[in-house]
């Protein structure tokens, strides 16, 4: 499938933007970035046609997003930390951490622009499902690491890690469904 890519100029390079599905799309994102950037015109900007095949469709496993940023899989993440190895939950939030980069495709979240969404894959963990190895149940209702405390001497929250996030709510769904395994392994702790 063909695609609009849009760049911006920068010296001698230039920064991908994002893809589009027509060049109209494309003209519009310029327009609204030349709105909100005085610094820009829109002689900062061209565009591409380019073959393009979606990014979930190439991203099925922790290799792919691996081959998809071009670094080794063998880099593993299981490398020795301070004298030991990573435990299995730090293994795989690094592992999603790279899988995230390779699904959002260049885009990082803008964390001063609270006008733009992000997006967090979202599971329901039903209670009693299995038994620990006491015979106790091993599973709560529970989203993305949030945890709330409130009506004490202060609030607390504990909310979603930055590095997790994604820019579209579909590839959120995907990385949720897709890497299941690895998510299990950093929300819920194993016995």
């Amino acid at each position: 499938m063909k695609k609009i890519a849009l760049f911006r100029k920068n010296g001698e390079s230039a920064e991908f933007v994002d893809r589009f599905d027509n060049i109209e799309a494309a003209s519009n994102a310029v327009r609204e970035i030349v709105s909100e950037d005085e610094d820009a015109t829109v002689f900062d900007f061209y565009t591409e046609e380019q073959e393009y095949t979606d990014i979930c469709e190439r991203v099925k496993s922790y290799a792919d997003a691996c081959h998809v940023l071009g670094i080794s899989d063998n880099e593993a993440p299981e490398v020795i930390a301070d004298g030991g190895l990573m435990r299995p939950d730090e293994i795989a939030r690094r592992k999603l951490e790279v899988i995230t980069e390779a699904l959002n495709e260049g885009w990082k979240p803008d964390w001063n622009n609270t006008n733009e969404p992000k997006y967090y894959p979202w599971f329901h963990i039903e209670p009693g499902k299995g038994k620990d190895a006491e015979g106790k149940p091993d599973g709560a209702a529970a989203g993305l690491s949030f945890a709330d405390t409130c009506s004490a001497a202060s609030a607390t929250y504990a909310s979603v890690g930055s590095r997790l996030c994604f820019h579209e709510r579909r590839t959120a769904a995907y990385a949720g469904d897709t890497f299941r395994d690895l998510y299990a392994q950093i929300l819920v702790e194993k016995f």
